[in-house]
């Protein structure tokens, strides 16, 4: 049994076992990045080609939405796909964020405009989803050969306690809505207009967000291997969408939106700050070449 507090030596390869990751990985990655920036530019970002019924506040968001995604979600994933094909350690640990971002937010492209006819652009966007969420489950399932940095008990400990205090952060924000479970409030804001899109949210941070990445902080204070490897994950995932969220914020600031905020642009950017430094100097070892590549054994 391997554990992610015990040093681990790393291997003296620094290329994968081209059996056992395929070139494909690599290459679906950049596939990845080449749709999600087509999509980006097809929509309300750049050319409108692609038009969706939703409300103006909402537009407003998938803009900053599609920013990021162009911006900095795209160029990750081209990045890992390269690494992925130059045989970089760390490819399929650093391909697991833009792949698992991309999964989470074409779950809300599909549902989220209310189609009131078959849609061709919805049709599109599942198969996005279905590459994308292919790309993060190879991306976990190939992450089990990397050797990691040892990490000692204490800085484990301290990295399950924020992964903790990530989950309380996500809660905090839909403290009004399971208040508002119990006292039958209406929806409020943009989201009046948009339920299917609150909901897809709703559904996706609450079933899906939180519980991992509770899950992911008790497998690092237990120690075991695969609480490390989750936490390259979590902390990805955490990278790029608070800056998606920050973005739809500034957007609609910029654009007078009636429910713009100007304390809501602030703490979601200051949030996003902190969530990227601290992914920055978690990631960091990895972009370095700080790994080797081997069989470990989850715990």
């Amino acid at each position: 049994m391997t554990s992610v507090h015990a040093a681990r030596t790393p291997s003296t390869s620094s290329q994968f076992d081209t059996a056992r990751v395929p070139r494909a990985y690599g290459v679906l990655l950049l596939v990845l990045a080449g749709v999600l920036l087509l999509n980006s530019i097809l929509g309300p970002l750049v050319l409108n080609v692609v038009s969706y019924p939703i409300t103006d506040s909402m537009e407003n968001q998938l803009i900053g939405l599609e920013l990021v995604t162009a911006f900095l979600v795209a160029p990750w994933a081209a990045l890992a796909g390269l690494a992925a094909l130059r045989g970089h350690p760390a490819a399929p640990i650093l391909g697991f964020a833009p792949s698992a971002y991309a999964a989470y937010m074409f779950v809300q492209y599909i549902l989220g405009p209310e189609y009131t006819r078959y849609s061709i652009t919805a049709l599109a966007q599942l198969a996005i989803f279905v590459l994308a969420t292919a790309l993060m489950l190879a991306s976990w399932s190939l992450s089990r050969q990397v050797t990691l940095p040892p990490m000692r008990a204490a800085q484990a400990t301290r990295s399950g306690l924020l992964l903790f205090a990530l989950s309380a952060f996500v809660l905090l924000r839909y403290s009004g809505a399971v208040a508002g479970a119990f006292t039958g409030a209406h929806l409020e804001g943009e989201f009046a207009d948009e339920r299917t899109f609150f909901w897809s949210i709703f559904l996706l941070d609450l079933g899906i967000v939180v519980p991992c990445t509770v899950a992911a902080g008790l497998a690092l204070l237990r120690g075991a291997a695969a609480g490390q490897r989750a936490l390259y994950a979590v902390v990805g995932w955490f990278a790029l969408v608070p800056p998606s969220v920050a973005a739809m914020a500034v957007v609609m600031w910029a654009r007078n939106d009636p429910h713009a905020s100007v304390p809501t642009v602030l703490m979601l950017s200051v949030v996003a700050l902190a969530f990227g430094t601290f992914a920055w100097h978690t990631v960091h070892p990895l972009v370095t070449g700080r790994v080797g590549t081997g069989d470990q054994e989850d715990r």
